[in-house]
């Protein structure tokens, strides 16, 4: 409800200009506005209104784990783990960056390099030269490896580029008859592309453009032992949109309650949870977040993830990675949790990372960057988060444009993807999505928060618990919801 202002005023009790906003924006419910009117003070302000809210607020009650059928004997707990977190692609306890130019320069070179070297291995009939030998080719073909640094249309309706490598600097340009051409919209800034064509006085004529991405299609890799892995994201607890009976039936699910025996049985196989980031909804994140918190102790939220995660059966590992809502630092690449908040026996990972998991290789992202790359390539959406990861596979790096998205220039890139992964997690976008790309799994989790009001208004439909679980020994992932009793179904 609204509360009626002028009732307020008959009382003879005066607002704050801050207190008067506040009530002006905010629906409370009956007690509060009854609280206020017999408050006894002659004057309101937002602090005491903030601490009549507060004693409204209920501490979202803990999911309660049922006792585990006598019926359930997960297979999964007689099968011992077997992971490593591949330590070069975890920034955790390493960062030495101190922001000055020298490391820019040196964190560019060693992303210009190592992308660069991927290119150098595909196949291709020309010689590769950079900018400073192209004009002593004359108009011989030859593939150019550069980074894009400035993309614009000609008054003749092609694209001209501006490319740098660690040489010099060249005018790239995609007539509008080339194959180039026509992959012109997905070229972003700060791409690392290899360009085949010829060099015309001042300019190169581009023919065919050259991603570094995955090159052949093999299959898609599967385990030895017959267990699955569940992938979670965009927890959000201390949210008042969290959705804490649906997470109650998740965690039920997988102490083995229910009744239909083919999802009692993937219950049992779960041996991993992997969870890319914003465990909790975090303080500050936003413009009046508050208004959308129903816990803001950011030690309170975590404990609520804590307590969650104990409710986990014992013999299942689970990995957590941060997120732009957890408190660590905001810019990529993100260290791990610390100690102090996350306190429950769980892998605490930075973002990104790599994990192995028997034989697996997971590249583990929370997301970020999916907004830039939706942005910046007009044929993507929100609706397939997996498109748009597929681009992020495509240049093998995790944040392509810099600016977009913050990025601390450590002197190693850590959001390079140098080994062709097995499967690629991440969330951040509330929209579940999956697509196998030449043998690489990409899956995106969804969330466990309601649509938020800001999701509303710019008309983001996200696809809330909804759980993707993969059997990793057949390669097949299926999607449980648990908006119904106890998971409703599988796809």
């Amino acid at each position: 409800m609204k509360a009626d202002l002028k009732e307020i005023y008959a009382r003879n009790i005066r607002l704050t200009t801050e207190a008067y906003d506040f009530l002006e924006k905010n629906e409370i419910s009956q007690s509060a506005y009854q609280q206020i009117l017999s408050y006894g003070s002659p004057l309101i302000t937002k602090e005491i209104l903030e601490e009549i809210l507060a004693k409204e607020e209920k501490i979202p009650i803990q999911p309660v784990m049922v006792a585990r059928p006598p019926s359930f004997k997960p297979e999964a707990k007689e099968h011992s783990p077997d992971f490593r977190v591949i330590d070069r692609s975890d920034i955790t306890g390493k960062s030495h960056c101190t922001g000055k130019l020298e490391d820019f320069v040196e964190h560019f070179r060693n992303r210009f390099d190592r992308v660069s070297k991927i290119l150098r291995m595909r196949p291709s009939d020309r010689p590769i030269v950079d900018t400073k030998r192209l004009k002593s080719n004359g108009s011989a073909p030859v593939r150019l490896i550069a980074m894009v640094t400035e993309k614009r249309t000609t008054k003749k309706g092609n694209i001209l580029l501006t490319v740098e490598d660690k040489e010099g600097s060249a005018k790239v340009v995609l007539p509008r008859e080339s194959e180039a051409f026509k992959l012109a919209g997905k070229i972003l800034n700060d791409d690392i592309i290899a360009f085949d064509g010829r060099n015309a006085e001042e300019l190169f004529i581009c023919e065919t453009v050259t991603w570094p991405e995955i090159p052949f299609a093999r299959e898609l890799k599967k385990a030895e032992s017959d267990f699955a892995i569940v992938y979670l994201s965009d927890l959000h607890f201390g949210s008042k949109k969290f959705m804490e009976k649906e997470f109650a039936r998740f965690l039920n699910w997988l102490n083995g309650e229910g009744e239909s025996r083919l999802l009692q049985s993937l219950a049992g196989k779960v041996k991993y949870i992997i969870i890319s980031g914003d465990v909790v909804d975090g303080i500050g994140i936003y413009p009046e977040q508050e208004r959308e918190l129903l816990v803001k102790d950011i030690y309170k939220q975590y404990e609520l993830f804590d307590s969650a995660m104990e409710q986990i059966p014992d013999y299942i590992t689970v990995f957590v990675l941060p997120g732009n809502h957890d408190a660590v630092r905001r810019a990529e690449p993100q260290p791990a949790l610390p100690e102090d908040l996350v306190k429950s026996n769980v892998v605490r990972v930075g973002n990104p990372c790599q994990v192995e998991i028997e034989g697996l290789r997971h590249l583990l992202y929370h997301g970020n960057s999916l907004d830039s790359v939706i942005a910046g390539m007009g044929e993507l959406s929100y609706e397939h988060p997996e498109e748009a990861m597929l681009e992020l596979l495509r240049r093998r790096h995790l944040s392509p444009i810099y600016g977009d998205n913050l990025i601390v220039p450590e002197a190693h890139d850590y959001l390079v993807i140098e080994e062709e992964p097995d499967i690629i997690h991440m969330g951040h976008v509330h929209k579940n999505g999956y697509m196998v790309y030449r043998g690489t799994l990409l899956v995106n989790s969804g969330t466990f928060q309601e649509r938020t009001d800001y999701q509303v208004r710019i008309g983001h439909q996200p696809t809330p618990a909804i759980v993707p679980v993969l059997e990793a020994k057949e390669g097949k992932l299926s999607h449980i919801n648990f908006k119904g009793e106890a998971g409703e179904g599988t796809s």
